[in-house]
């Protein structure tokens, strides 16, 4: 099939899953097609491929004259490159948004493909807008628990799930650290409290690990840290909980944990849980809506734990790491388990979806 032209309309390139994923997708479909990624913030932590525009916006500081300025550079790339596809990963809050890409921009493009990564950060009031949004445009879901609860969205909806770049993890997860104690691991954004780092912290201190000699790492950065920070030293356990920030390497870490954890609100189908097995090491997680049931197999790589649930979750930790038996299993299984995840995999779906664009 002759190369497309391809859009991708991301927040940024660091700091996110969804970000993430559309930098996975850049890499995977620019060796066939022409890629350009346009970014409302300048962040460009991960790796990618095609040419990368920014908008350059500021997440904290939204003016008039800089949303014209952004509106005129979208809308520049827009006239400038006949794009075949535009795929969007942009979370869908505000209707107004959404307008204005469906009828600005997106109208002199052949294909338009929306992604949703969670059931919550991807729906937007009043329903009826909503509905005539979705319906105008392919729709790509990255877990079965989203298909299932958005079907009625769009007229053309499929799911796709995340890849994982084995290639990429395989070349960092040997590098160094500076962690020289066992430890866990928990990661991502602490802009609110969407991760429940919170619950990670209090489980991790009444679990068997601290007297174990067993660390918590935190990776992230948001605006949260300081309670946690402040939660580790009033739950006394500060000394044995370390929060090291954002990572552009995160691999590293994955590969040298005990295991990891994830207590999260609500996800998609999170990057990090599949980047960790993929890594080699197990997980335990919150069955939060949506994407850890299709990814942990219970007892096999790694814990299910009811969501939200504290106490099942200090259970699930001590248990992870005081049964022996148990936590050889997940560990062996771990690799194995999301190998039909590989970029081969997913990329074919990909590239069926944009050959099916109309040149």
């Amino acid at each position: 099939m002759a190369s497309k032209k391809v859009l991708i309309v991301t927040p940024s390139l660091g700091s996110g899953g969804a970000e993430r994923v559309a930098a996975l997708l850049s890499k995977m479909i620019c060796d066939a097609n022409d890629v350009i990624i346009v970014s409302a913030y300048g962040n460009s932590d991960y790796d990618h491929g095609g040419v990368h525009i920014s908008l350059k916006l500021n997440k904290d500081h939204f003016s008039v004259i800089n949303l014209l300025r952004a509106f005129f550079i979208m809308l520049r790339v827009i006239l400038k490159n006949k794009f075949d596809v535009a795929i969007d990963f942009r979370a869908k809050r505000n209707a107004i948004f959404e307008f204005i890409f469906l009828f600005f921009f997106y109208t002199r493009i052949n294909k338009i493909v929306y992604t949703i990564h969670n059931l919550i950060d991807y729906t937007f009031q009043p329903k009826f807008i909503e509905s005539l949004i979705y319906r105008e445009t392919h729709v790509v879901v990255v877990s079965a628990g989203i298909l299932k609860h958005s079907q009625a969205k769009s007229k053309s909806i499929e799911l796709i799930k995340n890849a994982i770049d084995f290639d990429h993890i395989d070349t960092h997860k040997q590098e160094t650290i500076t962690m020289d104690k066992p430890f866990v691991l928990a990661a991502g954004r602490m802009d609110d409290n969407i991760k429940r780092f919170n619950h990670i912290i209090e489980a991790y201190a009444t679990s068997s690990l601290p007297a174990s000699g067993i660390h918590l790492l935190i990776l992230g950065e948001g605006v949260v840290k300081k309670q946690l920070i402040a939660l580790a030293d009033e739950l006394k356990c500060a000394e044995f909980v370390h929060f090291k920030g954002f990572q552009q390497n995160p691999f590293k870490y994955f590969t040298k944990a005990k295991f990891f954890i994830l207590a999260s609100e609500f996800e998609g189908f999170p990057m990090v849980l599949i980047e960790s097995l993929a890594c080699g090491t197990p997980v335990v997680s919150y069955d939060c809506p949506t994407g850890p049931s299709e990814i942990i197999q219970n007892e096999n790589n790694g814990l299910l734990v009811e969501n939200g649930n504290i106490h099942e979750l200090t259970s699930a930790i001590t248990r992870m790491h005081e049964d022996i038996v148990l936590y050889k299993t997940c560990k062996a299984n771990t690799v194995k388990s999301v190998k039909h995840l590989s970029f081969d995999n997913i990329k074919n779906q990909w590239k069926k979806l944009i050959e099916s664009a109309n040149s």
